[in-house]
């Protein structure tokens, strides 16, 4: 019945994806808000699946489009972060509904930390942290868009006494708070976040930061705080660990990386690239196209571990990586067992762990060289690469390609974003309905590894 039950699911969440694409298509096709008379399919669809699956690239600067056309990116970014099941099941509760048993015990599966109690309380849980964090985003960054002067000359007088200053300021505000916390990485402001000033830019890195966490994560830290527990999940400091290292490590290696470049990057700049190449997709300096190769490797290696499971972020998941590097520690050390914080890891989860790693490397590997294919031949293959990445890990980063791209590059980069988005849940309730117990028992025979 379980499998029955998994099967529905993965079924529900492919077509209610493909329904959202296919209405923002639909809309933003429309010749009222886009930003060219003459405004190709093919950009209508590739802005949709962008959208919907939260990636962030663009073949238009969304400050092109009329409000509008950002209003209904924007329900787009909102609707495919906060997930299909989640939002599914947020609906049924907001009718006055409870979840059925079969809708809870789907859910629950997708991780063993939780009871199938728990599992109502998580969905009301998730809407309520993404709607608190957009909204005090929201007002830091006003905060901060009212002090912000692009010109660096000054605003003026008569420049801060503005009425349409407020109105604009206002929905760059909550657009950018919708889009940091969601790790989308779509900015209404031209040039991403290379004109906001260091108090935009440091409260969506920790809007980007929060909304990768998970709501596993971020379950658990409420019950510890409100329930006054003694201990955290495993799960929990695998990914706040993990996090912490990834961020530390990924700004060291940018900012040392970055003199190679001719153009050294701040150690703020640093800090922010490595926030945002954790699927976020915003840049908060000029000059992305002027990555050294050096850079862009590390940003590639950030883009492909991604975010927590649960999370608005995409990527293979920072716990597939600590789990198979504890795999990789524990072996040279001689262990039988796989041990992160003095607990033991069951083997399945290992195997997860490695599958899902090869999966996402071969389509990475695969994903780049194809593209690069597809497009013209002054392309290096160093942005192709870097472009199948961030499509792959719904980051959204850029070295300048996607407005290059021809059409059978944008077509198979939409594809890479989907696939991005939808693959590793897709990837995981297959694994879990191929899960059976184990009948026969059979004889153990070593193979010569090396």
């Amino acid at each position: 019945m379980l499998i029955s039950h998994v099967k529905k699911g993965q079924l529900f969440f492919l077509a209610t994806f493909a329904a959202m694409i296919a209405a923002g298509t639909c809309l933003l096709a429309l010749p009222f808000w886009t930003p060219e008379k003459n405004f190709p399919f093919i950009n209508a669809v590739f802005m949709a699946v962008s959208s919907v699956c939260v990636t962030g690239l663009e073949t238009n600067d969304i400050s092109e489009f009329s409000f509008a056309g950002q209003l209904i990116i924007l329900l787009l970014i909102q609707l495919g972060a906060i997930g299909i099941m989640t939002l599914s099941a947020s609906i049924l509760l907001a009718l006055g509904r409870g979840l059925s048993f079969s809708d809870t015990l789907m859910i629950s599966n997708l991780n063993d930390n939780f009871s199938l109690r728990g599992t109502e309380i998580l969905t009301r849980i998730v809407v309520r942290y993404a709607l608190f964090c957009e909204a005090a985003g929201a007002v830091l960054i006003y905060i901060g868009l009212m002090f912000n002067d692009p010109s660096g000359n000054g605003f003026g007088v008569g420049e801060l006494v503005k009425p349409e200053r407020y109105i604009i300021n206002a929905w760059h505000a909550v657009f950018l708070g919708v889009s940091g916390f969601c790790n989308a990485g779509f900015s209404p402001i031209p040039g991403s976040l290379s004109k906001t000033n260091a108090l935009v830019q440091f409260v969506i890195a920790c809007q980007v930061i929060l909304g990768g966490l998970g709501i596993y994560v971020i379950y658990d830290l409420r019950e510890w705080v409100l329930k006054k527990r003694h201990f955290l999940r495993l799960h929990s400091k695998v990914v706040l660990s993990t996090n912490a290292v990834l961020l530390l490590l990924g700004t060291l290696c940018v900012l040392i990386l970055s003199f190679d470049s001719g153009r050294p990057l701040s150690l703020f700049d640093a800090f922010c690239l490595s926030a945002f190449s954790r699927t976020a997709g915003f840049s908060a300096f000029a000059g992305g196209a002027y990555f050294s190769p050096g850079v862009a490797l590390v940003v590639i290696v950030l883009m492909l571990i991604g975010g927590a499971p649960g999370s608005t972020a995409g990527g293979m998941k920072v716990t597939t990586a600590a789990v198979a590097f504890a795999a990789i520690r524990n072996t040279l050390q001689g262990n039988r067992e796989v041990l992160i914080f003095k607990r033991s890891v069951e083997m399945n989860i290992v195997l997860r762990a490695f599958t899902m790693m090869v999966i996402f490397l071969l389509l990475f590997c695969i994903g780049g060289t194809v593209l690069h294919t597809l497009n013209p031949a002054e392309i290096p293959l160093l942005d192709t690469m870097f472009e199948a990445a961030s499509a792959l890990t719904t980051t959204g980063l850029s070295m300048g390609v996607t407005s290059k791209l021809t059409l059978g590059g944008k077509i198979f980069v939409i594809m890479l974003m989907i696939i991005g988005r939808l693959g590793p849940f897709t990837i995981l309730l297959f694994l879990l309905s191929r899960e059976k117990p184990g009948v026969l028992k059979y004889p153990a025979e070593r193979v010569i590894i090396g």
